[in-house]
């Protein structure tokens, strides 16, 4: 790779506004932050950012087929981008996660994008298997340099790639970078194996949302083990059952899930088997509701059905920022209704996954929400990320959850 400090294929000029902006740490420039829009390059190229002294501001990755032109890989002092530099990132990456495994986990995220210095790029890794995840075609050119540093610092068997929906468009992806391609190792044959907190769970690396699961909500799952014992759980929005198992696995006395996807709802009796292999549940100790949460929600009110531990855990209700007012409408409706099945004394989880929606506005959605069912409350905890999602920026950072005890 060049030598940023001798060598730019492309210079990048900004406003003086922007340039604040990325040394504070922010990690994109988009087309239209640009201030010399004709530049011939290709995806890949590293581009060089210089202040309006015409010194050296930041280095990156250019993507003309992306609305970010630029992903920031380094600021202020240049640098080689070279095997050597991404080895050092990938090396911090590794010390900040290091404790895990300890910890009985082996299904959790190595590289959290420009969080961890790898800008549209995320690397999970699950037991043996990784997937490497990219939201620009520009990482193409620094494949090789990656696949060598992930075989040499993860003790991987193999590493599967996908793509995000947008990036899978550039014309820069050939056949050797498809979508699903095992990168090295053998090929996938079935879901993937990993433990969380000690709890087994498989992963459909292939096909499966994000990389085949999602390692983000594990220590809110582990908050829901805690206060599980002897409880009636509804899990709304309960995908492969992460949470079901948990509350299980904390002595919950039953579970209902309620999910539109009937290969989900499948895939949580799996895991549910994994755990409890010799258990045999009753329809009164677990049962599975294919349909709307809302609806269900509604369903269950009308029949006067109460929990004791209600789980909200929606998919992004706003998935660009003209959708926000929107989706704390949802946020709010949602919680009242989750509100309206939860006992006396029970507890109210509610979460949220969409950048676009501020933590504060969320949380207000969701008190808003248990107010207007006429239930009064005390606040427990409020939650963010865990330690292998870190956040560096405010735009990365998606992940919140509130807990709520209903008092009456």
């Amino acid at each position: 790779m060049p030598d940023s400090k001798v060598s730019a294929m492309i210079k990048i000029k900004i406003s003086k506004a922007h340039e604040a902006k990325i040394r504070q740490g922010y990690p994109w420039i988009f087309y239209y932050q640009m201030q010399n829009e004709d530049i011939e390059g290709k995806s890949g190229d590293l581009a060089v950012v210089y202040d309006s002294r015409n010194r050296f501001l930041a280095i990156g990755l250019f993507d003309p087929e992306s609305d970010i032109r630029l992903r920031v890989l380094q600021i202020q002092n240049p640098v080689k981008i070279d095997s050597d530099f991404f080895a050092e990132r990938l090396r911090q990456a590794l010390q900040l996660r290091e404790a895990l495994e300890g910890e009985g986990t082996t299904g959790y995220r190595v590289i959290n994008g420009e969080n961890d210095g790898f800008p549209g790029l995320v690397l999970d890794r699950y037991e043996s298997t990784a997937v490497l995840k990219l939201y620009t075609a520009a990482w193409i050119p620094f494949l090789e340099i990656l696949l060598q540093l992930f075989k040499n610092q993860l003790s991987l068997e193999r590493c599967v790639l996908r793509w995000s929906r947008n990036a899978l468009e550039s014309r820069a992806i050939s056949d050797k970078w498809h979508e699903g391609c095992v990168l090295f190792g053998d090929p996938v044959e079935a879901p993937v194996h990993f433990k969380e907190n000690e709890i087994s769970f498989e992963a459909d690396v292939l096909s499966g949302q994000k990389t085949g699961f999602f390692l983000d909500q594990r220590d809110n799952r582990q908050r829901i083990r805690a206060l599980s014992e002897g409880k009636s759980v509804l899990n709304v929005f309960s995908y492969t059952g992460g949470f079901s198992v948990y509350a299980f696995s904390g002595g919950a006395r039953s579970v209902l899930e309620v999910d539109t996807n009937s290969f989900a709802l499948a895939v949580s009796k799996k895991n549910l088997l994994l755990n409890f292999p010799k258990r045999k549940f009753s329809v009164e100790q677990f049962r599975q509701v294919k349909a709307d949460g809302f609806d269900t929600l509604s369903d269950l009110e009308s029949t006067h059905q109460k929990f004791d531990l209600v789980i909200l855990d929606p998919p992004a209700f706003a998935r660009r920022n003209k959708q926000t007012k929107t989706a704390l409408s949802a946020y709010t409706k949602l919680a009242e209704a989750g509100a309206r099945v939860t006992a006396k004394d029970g507890i109210v989880f509610a979460a949220s996954c969409s950048v676009h929606v501020k933590a504060q506005d969320f949380y207000q959605a969701v008190l808003s929400g248990i107010k207007f069912a006429g239930r009064e409350y005390e606040e427990i905890s409020r939650t963010g990320h865990a330690k292998d999602h870190p956040v560096s920026f405010s735009q990365g950072e998606y992940l919140k959850g509130v807990f709520c005890r209903i008092i009456r």
